[in-house]
């Protein structure tokens, strides 16, 4: 196959350097010291540690642009992108239309203005002289409204692309988001509300180990926090760094593989508009971050210290927690521009621990402590050059390391992992209507475990190579094929895989799209640690959309169906629903199933004044024989029917913004030992009503968005499945970790806060 001729062309020299670990470290420890040589000699420490320690600061030399952004019926033209004709310095308007640009150029210049759906504004300015607040007017493109875009499985959100029905901030903005991306994601069609018993992000039938997470490109390979029985755990990721996310549901690009379900790919901030400085407190913890620019590189820094010993000494929790989760993180990340690139890379550093009293897996009517130390350390570094102005080169490397120490009652349970991956990637626009990508991933994890006298370990190298076109022959249809190649040395076996994706409009604001496609995922760790070598697992993907966009309101509807096969399956034992279990009996590939359903999302921003809104609903039908299950049956983590409301309103003159969020999912199968059939009983319904308000002020130099989040506002008590003991006597209620959670906090900065950022 194409993938394992590209990982044994490879000199062995150059495949051990980047495959393996020792000298994986040697290539972190070599690239940090040149990267902080580097800013040593570059950026002046003395005014950032200034900045560190000085609240009030002046940014000397920068010239400030505000203006306004409205259509010609005197509506606001939201996200816009704003900037100096020629130079890095830019900015994007907020959902209102203004905006606020910094500058360092001086003299006469041209301010740039574009926006999907509107012709390119170019207006002439003097950053000496002019000042005020520019009123500025965009004119409507019909040749822009009609241009098509594909988008079958993917949901978007960035301020750059037409179609995109969500933008950064909404993820994070809403009521029931607490914070985190994860579950911020929870409220899009086609992703399965977790209650707060599991980890992980569930999209259409497939598990949480069917959703690969990437940031600028590559793998991340452990987006979570490392995981307790029975209590679901935040992601790792800082929302402050990320420009956009690329979320696909089924049917993705052939830029991604070893993925069943779903790819979430987050794309970091480029360089920064100025130097910043903030901070944050809420009753879990503190937060540092901060921005020096210095001409067109930056250096940032983030810092976070949790513990929810105080915060859980005034509420109610379901668990006991003898040891309040407590974390101490640390990142860092440089950004350098040149005329034709820009390098991103950055570090980061977490150390967490936690004790919770866990239901005995053998004997549920009785607790045993979980204490889990975990620490997590994660380099990702990147470059994109324009060697011309058709053409465009990506290169992305990351390296991790993982390592938890648990002990559980009186049985000591490590695990560890380790991941090195690159990515290299070339784009040609080859015409105005024909755009050609090509790259190739080499990448390396291995993964140790022992759980009181077991013991298991693998390593797997990986080989990908890719090609994809996408060609516009009319200006209302859009076709991209790709193919993609993997090959896995631990299997000694490579696949080719077919991906197809199109779009066609339909009028000036809707359009069909349709996407299909094959994807091969290796087996799970579970079996891969205890020495079998099953074959990839393997999903067709069948998807159709429907999507309407006019006057800040959107519709999208898509149906999907997804075949899986070649499934891991054990036979020979019986069930048991223990993820730790060691009898295994006899592996293969005989598994299979399937999924399929619709998903819908309305969103409505002009309806009424400062008011935004939007609706998901997503119905699931799906059902595996796989893993050690005794028969087809759904999944306990699907729940058929998904409901989620997230309501935003801004009155102008109250400096406020308040958000609404209602959380809707039916009752989870779940195990019953006695029962007639497998995985038919249900829970109850979850329901979950959340409420944020924020409120934006100054204390003197400073300006400050205080917070209250309260999730579950109504105390509603979730019950979200039962445990029972193995002869089905007894059985104890499976709960989230709080009923109702209420947060407080402020974010304190020398720099505005755009509304939209509340």
């Amino acid at each position: 196959m194409i993938g394992s001729s590209i990982y044994h062309s490879i000199p062995a020299p150059l495949r051990t350097f980047f495959f393996g670990k020792k000298y994986a470290w040697l290539f972190f420890v070599f690239f940090w010291f040149v990267l902080q040589t580097t800013l040593i000699r570059r950026i002046k420490w003395k005014s950032l540690l200034i900045l560190m320690l000085c609240v009030s600061v002046k940014t000397y030399g920068q010239r400030t642009i505000k203006g306004s952004l409205t259509d010609e019926h005197q509506l606001p033209v939201p996200y816009a992108n704003v900037s100096i004709n020629g130079t890095l310095d830019g900015t994007s308007a907020d959902s209102l239309g203004h905006f606020k640009l910094l500058t360092t150029t001086k003299g006469k210049q041209l301010l740039k203005v574009s926006a999907i759906g509107f012709e390119t504004l170019y207006y002439p300015l003097n950053t000496d002289t002019d000042a005020g607040i520019l009123q500025l007017k965009l004119k409507q493109s019909a040749g822009q409204l009609a241009e098509v875009e594909i988008t079958a499985g993917n949901m978007d959100a960035n301020d750059n692309r037409m179609l995109s029905h969500i933008k950064p901030v909404d993820l994070l903005s809403n009521a029931s988001s607490q914070g985190d991306l994860i579950a911020a994601l929870q409220n899009l069609p086609g992703v399965q509300r977790n209650g707060g018993d599991q980890t992980g992000l569930f999209v259409r039938g497939g598990d949480a180990s069917e959703t690969v997470v990437l940031i600028d490109g590559v793998t991340v390979q452990n987006p979570f926090f490392s995981s307790v029985p029975g209590v679901g755990q935040r992601s790792r990721f800082n929302p402050f760094q990320l420009k956009g996310t690329s979320f696909s549901t089924g049917g993705y690009s052939a830029r991604y593989g070893q993925a069943l379900s779903s790819v979430l790919d987050l794309q970091t901030t480029d360089l920064p508009e100025k130097t910043m400085l903030s901070a944050g407190a809420n009753l879990g913890g503190v937060m540092l971050s901060g921005t020096r620019r210095s001409g067109n590189q930056a250096l940032e820094f983030y810092g976070n210290y949790t513990n929810y010993g105080p915060y859980f000494a005034l509420s109610n929790t379901n668990y006991d927690f003898y040891h309040a989760p407590v974390s101490t993180g640390i990142s860092s990340r440089w950004i350098a521009a040149t005329d034709k690139g820009l390098f991103k890379i950055s570090m980061g550093y977490n150390n967490s621990s936690s004790g919770t009293a866990v239901p005995n897996p053998n004997y549920i009517r009785s607790l045993l402590n979980f204490d889990l130390r975990n620490k997590n350390t994660l380099l990702n570094a990147s470059y994109t050059y324009w060697p011309a102005s058709q053409l465009k080169l990506f290169v992305a490397f990351a390296w991790s390391h993982n390592k938890d120490h648990i002990k559980w009652s009186d049985t000591t349970f490590t695990r560890a992992d380790d991941r090195s991956q690159l990515r290299a990637e070339l784009s040609w626009q080859a015409a105005a209507k024909l755009k050609i990508s090509t790259g190739t991933e080499l990448a390396y994890y291995s993964y140790a475990q022992q759980f009181d006298v077991h013991e298991g370990k693998f390593s797997e190298s990986l080989a990908a190579a890719y090609l994809e076109t996408e060609y516009r022959p009319l200006h209302w249809l859009a076709i991209k094929p790709g193919i993609r190649t993997e090959y896995s040395r631990l299997s000694g076996r490579g696949e080719a895989v077919p991906r197809l994706s199109l779009a066609a409009k339909i009028s000036a604001q809707s359009q069909l799209g349709a996407a299909t496609g094959l994807f091969y995922q290796s087996a799970p760790g579970l079996y891969l640690l205890q020495g079998y070598r099953p074959s990839a697992q393997k999903a067709a993907h069948y998807l159709i959309n429907y999507e309407w966009v006019a006057r800040s309101r959107s519709l999208r509807i898509e149906a999907f169906y997804k075949d899986y096969s070649q499934l891991v399956r054990e036979s020979g034992t019986l069930y048991r629903p223990d993820p730790y279990r060691y009898d295994l009996g006899k592996v293969d590939n005989s598994g299979y199933g399937f999924a399929r359903g619709i998903d819908l999302f309305w969103r409505d921003k002009s309806s009424l004044k400062n008011l935004d809104y939007w609706i998901t609903y997503s119905f699931i039908d799906t059902k595996r024989y796989y893993q050690n299950y005794p028969s087809a049956a759904t999944p306990d983590f699907i729940s058929k029917h998904n409901l989620n409301l997230i309501l935003r309103y801004y009155p102008e003159k109250l400096h406020t913004v308040f958000s609404l969020g209602y959380n809707y999912a039916s009752g989870r199968p779940y195990y019953d030992p006695l029962a007639t059939s497998f995985l038919q009983e249900k829970s109850p319904a979850y329901q979950n009503l959340s409420f944020k308000v924020s409120y934006l002020t100054n204390i003197k130099k400073l300006f400050a968005a205080w917070y209250v989040n309260i999730d579950n506002l109504s105390n509603y008590k979730n019950v979200l499945g039962y445990r029972y003991s193995a002869d089905g006597r007894f059985k104890s209620p499976l709960r989230p970790p709080q009923y109702r959670a209420v947060f407080v906090g402020v974010y304190l900065s020398i720099s505005e806060f755009k509304k939209d950022e509340l």
